[in-house]
């Protein structure tokens, strides 16, 4: 057969034009496919905490647009990605476009320490004492929540789980971490404070023995151990009592007292002579600064060491302007314990004296002490006790014992007085409970062990 030349002319452009058609066909079946029908090729998936919130970020490798449904809540699914919140627990995920849908399982398993609290960020040790830590964790999930403790110095401070304890004298600090977190304590460790022991088996404090960092330290220990109580509480007023009597290590004199900051009876007035109307104990010649020195007559001479006296009694060993062992007298001692515990009773003196508002004889009603009131149970340690001019506090209670801290002829005490002991002792006559006076309770036991 033959073909003309335009015959043949004609059966290629017929040709191309069905080439031509095939490929617009192909071009606009792959657009609509690509556009249109193509299919999700999720990528992967990041997660993020948020606000305790899991935020989940899904991933595609394709440019799509959708939503992503969580627990009947849509999200917008654009530019490659979506991001959805979801729950800490395994969850379906339905991933829809116009043409498509696919379901993606997540398990974000998000367990994590976000923070803790430390109960305290700096403790005051005794050599040899042993202190549990403890945090409140702040936390998502279930995660380990164990506390580790490392000590920059095992001289000082030793670990064990999570308890530390004091072995060496110094400052270290512990670094606790639970989780990711770390946070650090600083331990203050010393042998310059004892466990509690009775008054009867320590010598009197002698003088000057203490340096300026020594007071310090027994200062800030003082503190720690009223701010643990609660400052401004019962429980500051027992710490500071039992402070002074059974931790500190030295038996404090008795000095009668030359004065007072806020005298209203007609005598001289002073200012750390026979009390110390201050906070922290009178150990150093620092503490003269602190002291009003138009109030001072004689000295100023710090507790143990001495001090001119112009008191009678010799049947005590004092006598008029011969010096003795500076210390604190019965209502110094109580005045001493209730300002450092965040209390102002102003220091006026112990007495029922007639026309003398303020003494510590007002604080509160006088019980009588009788067997009864001793056998009720409702006496508290930190009440006053005392009689016409002679203050004290209750300082605990044991085995029907009650201990009485006080500061006597003989020194300052921790007393212990059996019920029969305690009714014909003529100086201690009557109790004021102080709940009114404290207002609040704050932590304290009826026993020191």
């Amino acid at each position: 057969m033959c073909y003309s030349i335009i015959e043949v002319g004609y059966m290629k452009k017929k040709v191309c034009a069905v080439i031509l058609i095939v490929c617009l066909i192909m071009m606009g079946i792959a657009m609509y496919y690509f556009l249109w029908l193509k299919p999700l090729n999720f990528k992967n998936v990041s997660y993020e905490l948020i606000d305790k919130k899991i935020k989940a970020t899904l991933t595609f490798s394709n440019n799509v647009s959708g939503s992503c449904i969580v627990n009947g809540k849509e999200y917008n699914l654009s530019n490659h990605e979506c991001l959805i919140e979801i729950p800490n627990e395994e969850v379906l995920v339905k991933v829809q476009t116009k043409w498509n849908e696919i379901t993606i399982n997540l398990d974000p398993k998000q367990d994590r320490v976000l923070d803790f609290e430390l109960l305290e960020d700096k403790i005051y040790m005794i050599i040899g004492e042993d202190k549990e830590i403890d945090v409140t964790v702040d936390k998502f999930g279930e995660p380990d929540t164990t506390i580790s403790l490392v000590s920059d110095d095992e001289n000082i401070v030793k670990t064990d789980g999570n308890h530390i304890q004091a072995v060496g004298n110094g400052t270290t600090n512990v670094h606790v971490v639970v989780g990711n977190v770390t946070k650090d304590i600083v331990v203050v460790s010393t042998n310059l404070i004892g466990k509690p022991g009775l008054t009867k088996d320590k010598e009197f404090l002698p003088c000057n023995i203490y340096s300026d960092e020594d007071n310090k330290i027994i200062d800030e220990f003082l503190e720690y151990r009223i701010n643990s109580a609660g400052y401004k509480t019962r429980g500051a007023v027992v710490a500071a009592a039992r402070f002074l009597t059974l931790e500190f290590p030295y038996r404090i004199d008795y000095f009668w007292e030359n004065g007072r900051l806020d005298n209203t009876t007609g005598g001289p007035s002073c200012d750390g002579e026979g009390r110390f109307y201050h906070k922290g104990l009178y150990l150093n010649s620092s503490k003269f600064n602190i002291l009003d020195q138009s109030k001072i007559r004689y000295g100023p001479a710090t507790w143990g060491c001495p001090l001119t006296n112009w008191e009678d009694d010799p049947n005590y060993g004092f006598y008029p302007g011969v010096k003795v062992s500076n210390g604190l007298d019965c209502s110094g001692f109580v005045t001493w314990v209730l300002y450092n515990a965040g209390f102002d009773p102003k220091d006026v003196g112990a007495g029922d004296t007639p026309g003398v508002d303020g003494e510590l004889s007002d604080l509160g009603e006088h019980i009588p002490l009788t067997m009864e009131l001793l056998k009720s149970n409702t006496l508290k340690v930190g009440d006053f006790i005392g009689a016409d001019g002679h203050a004290a506090l209750i300082g605990g209670f044991k085995d029907d014992i009650i201990y009485v801290a006080q500061s006597l002829n003989y020194g300052m005490e921790m007393k212990p007085y059996t019920y029969s002991e305690l009714l014909s002792t003529a100086w201690l006559s009557y109790v004021i409970r102080m709940d009114d006076y404290y207002g609040a309770e704050g932590v304290y036991t009826d026993y020191w062990e």
